[in-house]
């Protein structure tokens, strides 16, 4: 675990799933934006990575190796945090794995294993983090959700479950929480380049009809995302509570626009190769 001197005038933001790609992102965006960060990933060497990219610039961050779906875990990882920089304002739950499988032959511990991570742990994050928020009687929680929550997606196996129970987290957090200070609002990611993603962008057919889908006619970034979570949790956002925001291109408000269509001389094409949206 990386760690600085104590400093309880920085607001301390936890951000798990923290060791690359879009928590990377968000950890960056909250600490130059002020915040102390508690970098968690089951990654501890890549956690501890990210906090020293910060930590080498003269920000200030720790990290942990957490398994968010572990009581004891982040219970030990919140008193580390709260050891270095005091309590924590502001807790982003971007902790997610996703399994590619047929739901006819999903395996049970697949299924387990997703649910834990994408969906028990940031219920065990909230409570426990959110916990010290009601005790201090001000926080904002910001859960990374995913277009798949709201709307079925193949081949996902857990996942579109398990980010359909974040968004009903969030609802929940914000409706119990909102007249005790905690804020508590979703992002839902569209098509995001990460780490993850390296390989499937790397193929120029696909990255292109991908793009094609997108009303901005791009694939976005991680800092796009990271951007919304400092809003969030800023004080311009002090009326939003319990909303789910789409950063996704447009993507699925074009949903229909891929419903074959009749054409004036009598083809069938879609709405979005009519519009040839990056041209």
């Amino acid at each position: 675990m990386s760690n600085e001197s104590k400093n309880i005038e920085a607001p301390l933001a936890i951000v798990t799933g923290a060791a690359r790609g879009i928590g990377a992102a968000i950890a960056q965006r909250l600490s130059s934006a002020g915040y102390a960060v508690a970098i968690w990933d089951f990654n501890g060497d890549g956690a501890a990575a990210t906090a020293a990219e910060l930590t080498a610039s003269g920000r200030r961050a720790v990290s942990a190796q957490v398994d968010v779906a572990d009581e004891s875990q982040v219970k030990a990882a919140t008193q580390a945090a709260e050891a270095a920089f005091g309590s924590p304002c502001l807790l982003v739950n971007n902790a997610g794995i996703r399994h590619r499988e047929p739901l006819e032959t999903l395996a049970r511990a697949s299924w387990d294993r997703e649910i834990a991570t994408n969906l028990t742990g940031p219920f065990v994050c909230t409570q426990i983090l959110g916990g010290r928020m009601l005790a201090a009687g001000k926080g904002a929680i910001v859960n990374i959700a995913s277009m798949s929550g709201s709307y079925g997606q193949a081949m996902r196996g857990a996942y579109t479950p398990s980010k359909a129970g974040i968004i009903g987290l969030t609802s929940l957090t914000a409706v119990e929480w909102g007249g005790r200070g905690i804020r508590c609002n979703a992002i839902s990611p569209g098509m995001i380049s990460t780490p993850a993603h390296v390989e499937a962008y790397s193929n120029e057919e696909l990255k292109t009809a991908r793009e094609a889908m997108v009303p901005l006619g791009r694939i976005g970034d991680g800092a796009e995302i990271a951007d919304v979570v400092a809003f969030l949790a800023s004080d311009a956002a002090r009326y939003i509570n319990g909303a789910n925001i789409p950063v996704d291109g447009g993507v699925t408000k074009a949903l229909l626009a891929l419903m074959p269509v009749p054409t004036a001389n009598g083809e069938i094409e879609t709405t979005l190769a009519q519009l040839d949206l990056r041209s």
